[in-house]
């Protein structure tokens, strides 16, 4: 009785932090330009879409590799505060999935 009050606790615990992890997210971009913000999302999409793709060529792995990269930066520096930085890599990842066709 005692371990399944334990593993419903738990489980409770787990998707309390769950909901509240997306709302520290969004508090953290409440400063964020709308621009950016747009193109976080656009780029998010275009992401997603190149996952997506299942491409099996060398080069273009690389460059999916290296896009999701700088994707990794432009999102920390977004959730840093350093706006500028972030759009530069938003932009720069922009370009690589073009490059890729998306």
């Amino acid at each position: 009785m005692k371990r399944a009050v334990t593993i419903s606790m738990l489980s409770l615990a787990v998707s309390m932090l769950s909901l509240a992890l997306p709302a520290l997210a969004l508090a953290a971009d409440a400063n964020a330009p709308a621009q950016l913000l747009q193109l976080e999302r656009e780029v998010s999409l275009k992401m997603a879409h190149a996952r997506d793709q299942g491409f099996t060529e060398a080069s273009k792995l690389k460059a999916l590799a290296d896009a999701q990269a700088v994707d990794a930066e432009a999102e920390k520096a977004l959730k840093d505060g350093e706006y500028e930085r972030a759009e530069n890599d938003f932009l720069q990842t922009k370009a690589l999935l073009h490059n890729l066709g998306i």
